[in-house]
């Protein structure tokens, strides 16, 4: 009796234990039932880090917000984070551990144009949808069912700012070009989009004129300016690039205005700028000022940023555009009544996919829609820098879309 008493007893002790490592997928799978999950691809270091270093401010306001008012579908929202290090590579790999090992509804991200270019192939794999808040070439979103974008392009952007300077009769003699030959995004600004439309609307090309974006020295392409009579440089490169250029210009005494598109309208100019970037005119699809609901905005993220320890007068349009994705993912899945339920995982992605591009979006940015292409279709905003400010020169609806 004793023995068989022992046996019992371990047996007992055996189920109790397979019950309970029975038990613990169970429970991991109930309480990924309860959430939903979005991952988000950011760049924390590398080459985007100037103007990605706050996207996941951007995402944490709009993910508290929500939480706070109930969730989706009365569960709530999970943001999980990778950093790429602004490495293509690393953003493939950040679309496969989202799909695989965190269960993902969808994707915020990736961040650039070059990382959107190898993920979104690797996202249709995944079946997975990913929405980036950079990535403005032209014609990246279109390849993909799953890829969608919640960028204006460059070309639509900067047409508009050509206009907008037509209009007013600042363009009389030339624009110049300045453009980075070892950045995908900055050569394809200078070369591919700069340079057809101030041909299209009859502007006089100074250049363009390449330079490395990693050379310590400037001083000899931007020598090429001295003498000319130039209305403004048209300047194809990211923040830091900018800065770099418009301070050597400057110390060779070329008084020249910049203007440029959305890659680097960035609120670092505000002081890293500083008077040398008096009117400079640019354009975005984010004006901080513009509303009631723009400057809350700006009131949580400057809030936000600063317990994180940096500190930015505003957002970026990037943050604008990662805060409103959240949203435009938020309404995707109530549109599609989707679940979160770990075994209807493939079919509520699909799902998610099919209503993006039926409905349209109220965010910060404006009414937003996606149009055939998978392309956000936004609003352009053409501003000017006097004193450390910016100010609002003219607005532009945006395209409808088809």
């Amino acid at each position: 009796m004793k023995y068989k008493r022992r046996i019992s007893g371990r047996l007992l002790g055996l189920v109790t234990a397979g019950l309970a490592l029975g038990l613990m997928p169970f429970s991991n799978v109930a309480k990924a039932a309860d959430e939903m999950v979005l991952g988000l691809t950011m760049a924390f270091s590398g080459i985007y880090a100037t103007m990605n270093k706050t996207t996941e401010v951007a995402v944490d306001i709009a993910v508290a917000e929500i939480n706070a008012a109930g969730g989706i579908n009365g569960k709530k929202l999970r943001v999980v984070k990778f950093d790429t290090a602004s490495d293509p590579k690393q953003a493939v790999a950040a679309v496969r551990k989202f799909s695989r090992d965190d269960k993902a509804l969808g994707v915020i991200g990736p961040f650039s144009s070059s990382e959107a270019r190898v993920a979104f192939a690797a996202g249709e794999r995944e079946g997975i949808v990913q929405i980036p808040n950079a990535s403005s070439a032209p014609k990246l979103a279109d390849k993909f069912s799953y890829a969608y974008r919640l960028t204006e392009s460059e070309f639509i952007q900067f047409d508009r700012l050509i206009k907008t300077l037509k209009k007013r009769n600042a363009v009389k003699d030339s624009v110049a070009i300045l453009y980075g030959t070892d950045d995908v995004v900055s050569k394809a600004v200078g070369l591919y989009i700069m340079k057809p439309i101030l041909t299209k609307e009859k502007v006089n090309i100074t250049g363009p004129i390449g330079f490395a974006t990693k050379a310590f020295d400037l001083a000899p392409q931007v020598s090429q300016l001295k003498g000319k009579n130039i209305d403004y440089v048209g300047l194809a490169g990211i923040t830091p690039v900018a800065i770099r250029v418009v301070k050597e210009m400057r110390r060779q005494g070329i008084k020249a205005p910049i203007i440029g598109g959305q890659i680097w309208a960035d609120p670092e100019i505000v002081e890293k700028m500083g008077k040398d970037g008096d009117d400079a005119v640019f354009t975005t699809s984010f004006y901080y000022d513009l509303n009631e609901k723009t400057r809350n905005f700006t009131k949580k993220f400057v809030a936000g940023a600063k317990k994180k320890g940096i500190v930015k007068p505003f957002p970026h349009h990037v943050d604008a555009a990662a805060y409103d994705i959240v949203y435009v993912f938020k309404k995707a899945m109530e549109v599609a009544k989707i679940t979160g339920d770990p075994s209807k995982l493939k079919e509520e992605r699909t799902a998610i996919r099919d209503v993006l591009g039926k409905n349209q979006y109220d965010l910060i940015s404006g009414k937003v829609c996606f149009d055939k292409n998978g392309d956000a279709q936004l609003p352009g905003y053409i501003l000017t820098m006097k004193n450390k400010q910016w100010k609002l020169l003219e607005t532009h609806a945006p395209l409808p879309c088809s």
